[in-house]
């Protein structure tokens, strides 16, 4: 997939952001987004132009991947998360359980002990030497409860035997659960430092583009100084409108540059801990999940948020259909399951639709084709047009 088909796919950083019509037909002509064509002045200018535009394609296509990346190997971070979560149930269920089979081993040895202590002041176990000992009748009521006792003794010791090994084997489950938790853990700093560096990479890009934006301005605006001198109206209107498109372009990037830099701060900043249970907050269903989404609009994306003030996509979804009363996972490969499927003629607002075929993005569908998401790195929750690469759509609680 060639680099504008996979950001109209994914929905991610567009190239050029508005100026994607922007071709440059050789040294010594250039077309606007309008489709004006205009005599070079200085043919170094186009050069120039072409040079910077050039940039910020590559450096628009590098961020493209990045973004594609992080989005994927940040919904494996929510999805470890919900593992620690089992994980951390399970370890406490085995530690739990080593408690019980301990206190049963204390138990059964007390008794044990008992018994033993009570054979001792029998005279032990020996009929022979009972019978031995007083007379007849006497000698066979001691045989009679000694047998008895001696009976009581063997179940005590399967028992404690039972008990111990039980203990033994509550004690193996113990230390494998909390071996799985330690490496869940250790995999999810390795996830973390990961997406850490992605964050980096990514506001290094979006600087890198936002000056270029600024560089792409500065010539445009040259060179429509040079058409008006050259008297040259259609050329230096075309440049004007190039140097705007160009500021614009470059105070979204600025912005955006600010919006990564904090994202990524919030992130790094954030413990690894397991996924918690999310009971539901409210009713009301689809309608409260709709309204619940548009107040969100504005708020930062960051990798693993779930509210109130940042979100990634997952952590979105999930919060609005906590509000309407319905729990859901987060992690989109598991509400891909938490719900009703249905199709792209069947949505209704409130339902939750997919994208990519790695099912690591989802939004919240708000009718007229259009749904409320929050992208990724460097964006805020917004409103947008369904991408091109919708999966499917799920309707929770149906």
């Amino acid at each position: 997939m060639d680099r504008a088909k996979s950001n109209a796919a994914r929905g991610a950083w567009p190239v050029a952001l508005g100026l994607t019509g922007l071709l440059l037909a050789g040294p010594t002509t250039l077309v606007g987004s309008a489709g004006v064509a205009w005599a070079n002045p200085a043919e170094s200018s186009s050069t120039d132009l072409a040079g910077v535009q050039a940039e910020i394609d590559e450096a628009s296509a590098e961020l493209d991947a990045q973004a594609q990346q992080a989005a994927q190997a940040a919904e494996q971070f929510n999805a470890e998360r919900i593992r620690l979560a089992a994980a951390e149930q399970a370890a406490a269920a085995a530690a739990a359980r080593v408690v019980r089979a301990d206190q049963a081993v204390r138990a059964a040895s007390d008794r044990h002990r008992g018994l033993a202590v009570s054979a001792g002041r029998a005279g032990g176990f020996s009929e022979l030497s009972l019978l031995f000992t007083g007379d007849l009748q006497h000698a066979l009521d001691r045989v009679g409860a000694v047998n008895a006792l001696a009976t009581r003794q063997r179940l005590a010791d399967t028992s404690l035997r039972l008990a111990r090994r039980d203990l033994t084997g509550a004690r193996h489950d113990a230390d494998a659960a909390l071996a799985d938790k330690k490496e869940i853990v250790a995999d999810l700093g390795r996830r973390k430092q990961s997406l850490e560096a992605s964050a980096d990479s990514q506001r290094q890009l979006l600087d890198r583009l936002q000056a270029r934006y600024a560089e792409l301005k500065r010539q445009a605006l040259a060179r429509a100084e040079a058409a008006r001198r050259a008297r040259q109206a259609a050329a230096a209107a075309a440049a004007a409108a190039l140097a705007r498109q160009a500021q614009e372009a470059q105070s979204r990037y600025q912005q955006a540059v600010g919006i990564a830099a904090t994202a990524g701060r919030s992130f790094a900043a954030t413990p690894i801990t397991a996924a918690p249970p999310q009971a539901p907050l409210g009713s009301g269903g689809a309608a409260v999940a709709v309204q619940e989404a548009y107040a969100q609009l504005g708020k930062p994306y960051v990798w693993g948020a779930d509210g109130p003030g940042t979100f990634d996509c997952s952590g979105l979804s999930q919060w609005v259909w906590r509000k309407a009363g319905v729990s859901l996972s987060h992690y989109t490969g598991s509400q891909w399951n938490e719900g009703k499927r249905v199709g792209r003629a069947e949505l209704i607002p409130g339902d939750l639709v997919f994208f990519n075929e790695e099912l690591d993005h989802v939004g919240i569908y708000v009718g007229g084709d259009q749904m409320i998401d929050a992208p990724h790195t460097g964006a805020v929750v917004r409103v947008e047009p369904i991408w091109p690469s919708f999966q499917g759509g799920v309707r929770p609680g149906a």
